[in-house]
């Protein structure tokens, strides 16, 4: 066979492999097997009563760049609620006027929470700027598998150093 003949068969094949990859992300082929799988769902007013519900989950965040390699400490607040049809988690981050927090928000947005034996994307934790009953929107997820943590199973955020 000639390359004029082979060509269009060429481009064909490697139109049916992107669409093949396509459909295969779009169904969680490539996903991270320990994750479980969750859906973001807004924020929520969180008031001053309500606050009291979320847990203080501290952690510790690494990030690097072209400025340098910065680590510091936070604290997330973190809730469970197992009560509805799905679990829902919502969390907030509060940032600091220095700009730290910032960076800890960046490290949120790669790190994994950990509820008991249960690993979550930390992706949903919303940075925020005021208190609880100002106008404070905390982030939320659903849980899309069946898992029901218990309400007070520890809590813990880790992940790797992200690049800023």
């Amino acid at each position: 066979m000639t390359v004029p003949r082979l060509l269009p068969w060429a481009i064909a094949l490697l139109f049916a492999v992107i669409v093949g990859f396509g459909v295969a992300m779009s169904l969680g082929w490539f996903r991270e097997p320990a994750l479980a799988r969750t859906d973001y769902i807004g924020t929520i007013d969180v008031t001053t009563d309500d606050a009291r519900l979320y847990r203080t989950v501290p952690f510790e965040w690494r990030v690097t760049g072209a400025a340098g390699s910065f680590k510091g400490r936070d604290e997330a607040h973190v809730r469970v609620d197992a009560s509805g049809e799905r679990t829902v988690i919502c969390g907030w981050l509060k940032i600091d006027k220095a700009g730290a927090s910032m960076r800890a928000s960046r490290w949120l947005s790669e790190a994994r929470l950990r509820i008991g034996d249960l690993v979550v994307s930390a992706g949903f934790i919303a940075p925020v700027d005021t208190v609880p009953g100002n106008d404070l929107h905390a982030g939320c997820a659903r849980l899309l598998d069946d898992a029901r943590p218990a309400d007070n199973a520890a809590l813990e955020l880790d992940g790797p150093p992200v690049h800023e």
